[in-house]
C-alpha cells in the first residue's frame, strides 16, 4: 500500500542529537577511566561515572521519544522513530487537537490506547496530517492537554529523587547520630619537604560554601595533601603568597595513612583503596617557617562547623524525607500526567435573530 504523504526525519535534529550522544560519551568515558586511574578503583568516582551515564542516558531516550515522522496512508498513520515505527488505524482514533507548549505547536491524536503527541516543528507533513483527520472526519476537540506516560518521565524521575533523598537523609542521620570527633594530635605524623607547584587554592563560592587547599610535594609524586573545608576556615589565604615550587613545607597526616599511602607498611581497607587512594588528609600546614594551620586550630574550627551544621538537620531532614516521597509518588504514577493546559475552544458571539 502506497503512502499518500512519505514524513522525513529533521536530519539537523537528528545530528543535535549525535553530537549530544558524543559530548555525554566523552564524559562518561573521562570520568570512568578516572575511576580506574589509580592503583585500587575509585569507588566514589566509578559510582559519579555510573549516575551520570545513567543520566545522560535517561535524557538521550526522553529527546530520541520525541523525535518523529509520520507517513499518512488511506485508512492509517504511521509514526516513525529512528528505530522502530507504530501502525495507528483510523478507527482506533477517537479525536485529536491542536496545542502549544512553550511556544511550540503540537498535533494531540487520542486513540483508545494512549495518546501520540507530534511536535509540528519536526514533522514536515504536519498540515497533511490535520487535513487526513478531517477527511476521516475524527472529532476535532479543543480540550486534549499534553500528557505524558510515567513509564519514561515519571519512573526515571521517581528513582533518581529516591536515591537523592535517601543518600541525603543517611548523610544527616549519621552527621548528627556519630559526629567525627576531634584530631588526636599523637595520631599523627609530621612529614617535611617542597612544593612542587603553588598551592591548588579553592576558595568558597556562590555554589560551595567552604573553601579547600591541595598540595603536592616533590618527595611524595602522586600524593595529595588535601586540606579540607575546616582547616582552610583557620587558614589565612594571604600569607600563602609567594608559595610556589621549591618552597619549604611541614605538614601533618595520620600515621595510619602514612603506613598505608606512602610507605606502604600496612594493608589498606576497603574504602581505603576504593576511595580517594591519591588523597591525604592534612591538619597542620608550616610553610617557610610561617605557621598557618595547627591542630588546636583545626579543632577549634571543626567543633564550631559541627555545632552550625547541626541547626540545619532538621531542615535538610525535611528536604530528604520530601524527595523521598514525592519520588516515590511519581514513580507510583500509573495514569498519563498533563504537562500543558488544553486549549480553549474559541468563542463564538451569538448574533441575535431579528424580529
Amino acid at each position: 500500500m502506497a503512502a499518500i504523504s512519505k514524513g522525513k526525519f529533521n536530519n539537523r535534529q537528528w545530528l543535535l542529537i549525535l553530537i549530544l550522544l558524543g559530548m555525554m560519551s566523552v564524559i562518561s568515558f573521562s570520568i570512568f577511566r578516572h575511576a580506574f586511574a589509580f592503583r585500587y578503583v575509585q569507588i566514589d568516582v566509578l559510582v559519579a561515572a555510573t549516575s551520570l551515564t545513567l543520566f545522560f542516558f535517561f535524557i538521550l531516550m526522553v529527546t530520541i521519544q520525541g523525535f518523529k515522522a509520520v507517513d499518512i496512508f488511506e485508512d492509517q498513520l504511521k509514526i516513525k522513530w529512528r528505530f522502530s515505527s507504530r501502525i495507528i488505524n483510523k478507527d482506533d482514533i477517537t479525536a485529536f487537537s491542536e496545542t502549544e507548549r512553550k511556544q511550540v505547536k503540537y498535533i494531540i491524536i487520542k486513540t483508545n490506547n494512549e495518546d501520540v503527541v507530534l511536535p509540528e516543528p519536526l514533522i514536515n507533513n504536519h498540515e497533511e496530517v490535520i487535513q487526513q483527520l478531517l477527511k476521516w472526519k475524527i472529532k476535532r476537540r479543543f480540550d486534549l492537554p499534553i500528557t505524558r506516560h510515567s513509564r519514561y518521565e515519571n519512573r526515571g524521575v521517581g528513582v533518581v529523587l529516591m536515591i537523592a533523598g535517601s543518600f541525603l537523609l543517611g548523610f544527616t542521620i549519621k552527621s548528627v547520630i556519630s559526629p567525627e570527633l576531634s584530631v588526636d594530635g599523637s595520631k599523627l605524623i609530621t612529614l617535611s619537604g617542597r612544593l612542587s607547584m603553588p598551592p591548588d587554592i579553592k576558595p568558597p563560592s556562590g555554589r560551595k560554601a567552604y573553601g579547600y587547599m591541595q598540595l603536592y610535594l616533590l618527595e611524595y609524586p602522586g600524593i595529595n595533601f588535601h586540606i579540607d573545608g575546616v582547616g582552610f576556615n583557620s587558614i589565612n589565604v594571604k600569607r600563602l603568597q609567594g608559595a610556589g615550587r621549591g618552597t619549604a613545607v611541614e605538614l601533618s597526616i595520620l600515621k595510619h595513612e602514612y603506613a598505608v599511602k606512602i610507605k606502604k607498611t600496612e594493608v589498606p581497607g576497603y574504602f581505603e583503596k576504593h576511595y580517594q587512594w591519591a588523597t591525604i588528609y592534612t591538619y597542620s600546614l608550616t610553610l617557610n617557617g610561617d605557621q598557618l594551620l595547627t591542630i588546636d586550630s583545626y579543632n577549634e574550627s571543626k567543633h564550631s562547623l559541627d555545632n552550625s551544621n547541626k541547626k540545619w538537620s532538621v531542615l535538610i531532614a525535611i528536604v530528604a524525607i520530601s524527595m523521598f516521597a514525592y519520588g516515590f509518588i511519581l514513580y507510583r504514577q500509573r495514569n498519563k500526567v498533563p504537562v500543558s493546559q488544553a486549549a480553549v475552544e474559541p468563542s463564538v458571539k451569538q448574533i441575535p435573530n431579528k424580529v
